[in-house]
């Protein structure tokens, strides 16, 4: 697509979120830090502290968000944070028919609530997992 059609990466929403517990303690399960020599680190964290999700979407024109959610993020819980993104970010963008959104494999994003969601304000713009899959099954039931 890129060679081909003169697609612009930089018109890609990369979307993730982030918890942070509210006692310090950050997730860094995403993080590695790589060393010739063992730190000796044991790192304390309890089972179930509070914590709050930030959620943004970044592309090469800026960040949009944050947007937080306290409880973990279900399915629902992501739907509201996907309305907040497109009632108020979208709405602002001078060029919103040509941004993709692009999200991670998390189970709560792969529902068929959230792909219609997706499919209604991006359309074929979306880089998910599934998300074709998913959109091809829903067309040929409604077909049947």
């Amino acid at each position: 697509m890129i060679d081909n059609e003169g697609f612009d990466v930089g018109c890609i929403r990369f979307t993730d979120e982030a918890h942070f517990h509210l006692n310090g303690f950050v997730n860094k399960q995403n993080c590695r830090f790589w060393g010739s020599e063992n730190p000796h680190l044991c790192e304390e964290k309890p089972l179930h502290s509070p914590k709050v999700a930030a959620w943004a979407a970044v592309c090469r024109r800026g960040i949009n968000g944050p947007f937080f959610m306290r409880e973990t993020i279900s399915s629902e819980r992501y739907i509201t944070i996907l309305e907040q993104f497109v009632s108020t970010q979208l709405p602002l963008e001078d060029r919103p028919r040509i941004e993709w959104f692009m999200q991670d494999g998390a189970r709560p994003r792969r529902t068929e609530k959230v792909f219609r969601f997706l499919d209604e304000h991006f359309g074929n713009r979306v880089i998910a997992l599934d998300f074709l899959a998913q959109k091809w099954i829903g067309l040929h039931i409604r077909s049947i």
